[in-house]
């Protein structure tokens, strides 16, 4: 089992993780923490699996800072029972992010789910049970459309590239709640083929800081027009003024459906791109944000080629990927601030490291040396087990490239991040 499963598996531990300004609420002592740390640790879909196999029972919390609108923490929490997903809720919106599935789902009507979120303002329940005692849905369906409200929250999950995480054993859903059961591997199977497709989508879509608007002169590409319920209420929120990213924000249907729904009505001609917004950023910021995506890219290809290696040689790959990073830090200075960790490479002292170098040159010295151990890295795996397996590899870091990427996407075009990987990676 590869470095960072090791310290997964014992429940009391901390991961391991770069240093990183902590979330406020962060501070809070949490009693009987099994364990914590970050997705550029740990996927979504490894932490979803090992809490399964070990039949966990407790809440699973993710939270991250939300963004530019509002500047607020996004939450989800998952809670399970003996490795079984059971409920999820998502910053307390679970009620919202209901009703509007139900309504999409066209079970109920718009005045029946105001009347019935008006009663749960006023009774403090919760709108499941709400709708069921005003006769409006069955006990059966109540539990239906729960299991498809935490398929929704869990698969929003598989989008995130970066957040924190805490997992607290024996914590429960609140008391009174509704559950369910479902199978967390299906689970991850599932969410792993809707990355793939949000991976697709991502790349048709617009730049960060370019405002959508709706078309004037739609040049509508099909003879017959059909829109779905999440295409219309996504369609409300382009009002020429706001960025995909900040649609996506704002959006109840939660981000990869919003994006999927985008991606039909720029399909369609329904909504075009607008004017690029300008984003007040300092140089210094800019320069902050570039080298943050850069250590990210780098960090997972290395990870994902330790990971991968590790599970055909053990103990031995990181003695052989060891010996190429001791070549690369002859040839390349800026590597020495790479130290072995647990988690295989640790990256924390590669910030203060880009700042000793003249600002003229630093870009180009940083990715003249992480491309070098890149390369290094995958001769290594190549040689050693193969170019079946370093494919696999390859086509892994890429799928993760991305999602990366498209957090910053304006940035990330300006420095040609992508290409420069993406020939990284064909020279083997």
């Amino acid at each position: 089992m590869y470095g960072w499963a090791k310290g997964l598996c014992d429940w009391g531990s901390i991961i391991p993780q770069n240093p990183k300004p902590s979330f406020e609420f962060m501070s809070t002592k949490i009693k009987e923490i099994g364990l914590k740390g970050d997705l550029e640790t740990v996927s979504l879909a490894d932490l979803l699996q090992l809490i399964s196999t070990s039949g966990k029972t407790g809440m699973l919390s993710v939270f991250r800072p939300k963004g530019s609108v509002s500047g607020e923490i996004q939450k989800r929490e998952i809670y399970f029972q003996k490795g079984h997903i059971i409920y999820a809720t998502s910053l307390g919106s679970e009620d919202r992010l209901l009703g509007n599935l139900i309504l999409r789902k066209r079970k109920i009507s718009k005045a029946d789910l105001d009347r019935a979120l008006s009663l749960q303002k006023i009774s403090n329940k919760r709108l499941g049970e709400v709708l069921f005692e005003m006769g409006v849905l069955s006990k059966e369906k109540v539990v239906e459309y729960l299991k498809n409200q935490i398929e929704e929250i869990v698969y929003n999950l598989f989008g995130w590239t970066s957040g924190e995480f805490v997992f607290l054993e024996e914590k429960l859903p609140p008391a009174g709640q509704v559950t369910t059961r479902i199978n967390t591997v299906n689970m991850v199977m599932e969410g792993t083929r809707k990355v793939d497709e949000w991976n697709r989508i991502q790349r048709f879509l617009p730049a960060g800081d370019v405002v959508l608007k709706v078309a004037a002169d739609p040049k509508i590409k099909s003879n017959r027009l059909s829109l779905s319920l999440d295409d219309l209420q996504t369609l409300l929120l382009v009002n020429g003024e706001r960025t995909f990213p900040e649609i996506l924000e704002l959006s109840s249907i939660g981000e990869f459906l919003a994006a999927k729904a985008l991606y039909n009505l720029l399909d369609l001609g329904l909504v075009e791109e607008g004017e690029k917004k300008r984003i007040q950023r300092s140089e210094k910021e800019e320069e902050r944000l570039l080298f943050e995506m850069i250590i990210r890219l780098y960090a997972f290809a290395y990870q994902t080629i330790e990971k991968i290696a590790s599970q055909k040689l053990g103990e031995g790959a990181k003695k052989i990927l060891g010996n190429s990073l001791h070549l690369q830090k002859i040839s390349y200075p800026i590597l020495d601030s790479l130290v072995s960790s647990q988690d295989f490479l640790d990256f924390g002292n590669l910030k203060s490291a880009i700042t000793r170098i003249p600002k003229q040159i630093r870009f180009h010295k940083l990715m003249d040396g992480l491309n070098a151990l890149l390369r290094e890295f995958l001769k290594s795996v190549s040689l050693t087990l193969g170019g079946n397996l370093t494919k696999q590899v390859i086509t892994q870091i890429k799928k993760e490239s991305t999602q990366i990427i498209a957090q910053e996407r304006e940035i990330a075009k300006r420095y040609e991040l992508e290409e420069e990987l993406f020939r990284t990676l064909k020279q083997i």
